[in-house]
């Protein structure tokens, strides 16, 4: 066992151990712990030149990465809150304002949230602009209304 390489893997493991603290995201850690794991092959004779040395660390470095992270992570609690990013389903039922008349087979134009927005009625109804409708859908960009 080379001493030097030793107490250089051994360090270098408890470095990016420590470095986790400073760059969370759970991945030097585990790099350390492969560091650790050469120091611990040399140590105990398993290993001797360069090329086995890196070898092992990438090797172990990616097993224990692969393996333990997403188990670690799993415990591990997080700020991470999953919303509904639907915006449709906020806005289904919203009351607008017609500022294009809408006619039965045509396009027309409503206000929603200080834009105007391409609409059209269900049903076919017709509704004049200044009246109020409610939102019941969407087509693609096309919001789709019905006369209140």
């Amino acid at each position: 066992m080379d001493g030097i390489a030793f107490s250089i893997w051994l360090g270098l493991g408890f470095f990016f151990i420590a470095t986790e603290f400073l760059v969370p995201g759970l991945v030097m850690v585990f790099v350390g712990l492969g560091a650790l794991t050469v120091a611990l092959s040399m140590y105990l004779g398993y290993i001797d030149s360069l090329i086995q040395q890196f070898l092992i660390f990438f090797i172990s470095s990616i097993i224990y990465l692969i393996s333990l992270r997403f188990l670690v992570l799993s415990f591990v609690p997080t700020n991470r809150r999953k919303e509904n990013i639907d915006e449709d389903e906020e806005l289904i039922g919203k009351i607008v304002e017609i500022i294009s008349d809408i006619n039965s087979d045509e396009f027309g134009r409503i206000e929603h949230s200080g834009s105007s927005w391409k609409a059209r009625s269900e049903g076919g109804q017709t509704i004049l602009k200044g009246e109020q409708a409610k939102i019941v859908g969407r087509d693609n960009i096309t919001w789709i209304v019905k006369k209140i």
